[in-house]
């Protein structure tokens, strides 16, 4: 029984740490008509320092026209504006 405490403990404590671990910088998700730098690219990623409301005229400013919120994707294969800039 002790070691079915310490499995589900060891498990619940892994659950709630694993959203901030995976957390990344906050993203503006693209329309397919924005402009600029951000022409072709679905997201836009702005620093985690900033608000949402900052993020979203630092965005607007890159030419992102704003279809919803995301975290920044890290993966090599999607295209973004801002602060990580790939195509």
């Amino acid at each position: 029984m002790k070691a079915i405490i310490v499995v589900l403990t060891a498990v619940a404590l892994a659950v709630a740490f694993v959203p901030v671990a995976a957390a990344g910088d906050p993203a503006i998700i693209c329309k397919s008509d924005s402009t600029d730098k951000c022409s072709g690219r679905k997201y836009c990623c702005y620093p985690s320092g900033m608000s949402q409301s900052d993020g979203d005229k630092y965005c607007k400013k890159l030419g992102c026209k704003r279809g919803g919120t995301s975290s920044c994707p890290t993966a090599a294969n999607v295209s973004s504006c801002g602060t990580r800039d790939k195509k």
